[in-house]
């Protein structure tokens, strides 16, 4: 999953994930922990990868936290599959992603979660920002630079 290093210009390097089956990259800082998300409950299924700032940050196969580091940041990439139908609205959307179109997630457990859905090659993939309550201003930094690298793939 891990394919490579690239120069980042700040005090850590850069990797490039790439989710093996959809082939969407992104790149985030070596310093960060990649976790790849794939479940299935029913009817539903969700496959992606999550990014923490920390090693405390574990994702739960619903995309959620048991416990997230009060300091601590993380990314999301999820595409869900099965359970009600989800229709795709106006045309595929552009890259980059800009940090204003991102809206909080109602009801979602802690940390605060922010969301935005993404039209890419006919399907609907869900971009999640978490942000402890008192994360440095470099990694929220670090990870809007994530959501900022997200690549899909031209089919």
């Amino acid at each position: 999953m891990v394919l490579g290093l690239v120069s980042c210009g700040h005090h850590t390097a850069l990797v490039k994930y790439r989710e093996p089956q959809d082939g969407w990259t992104i790149s985030y800082p070596a310093s960060m922990r990649a976790q790849a998300i794939g479940y299935a409950k029913g009817m539903l299924w969700a496959r992606g990868a999550v990014i923490g700032s920390s090693p405390d940050v574990h994702a739960t196969e619903e995309v959620y936290f048991r416990r997230f580091p009060r300091d601590a940041v993380a990314f999301g990439l999820v595409r869900y599959f099965g359970g009600p139908g989800q229709e795709l609205r106006g045309p595929e959307t552009r890259l980059p992603l800009e940090r204003a179109r991102f809206t909080p997630v109602q009801g979602a457990p802690p940390p605060s979660t922010l969301e935005q859905s993404i039209n890419a090659n006919g399907s609907t993939c869900h971009v999640f920002v978490w942000l402890g309550p008192k994360a440095s201003n470099e990694d929220k930094d670090a990870v809007w630079r994530i959501v900022r690298s997200i690549r899909m793939p031209s089919h």
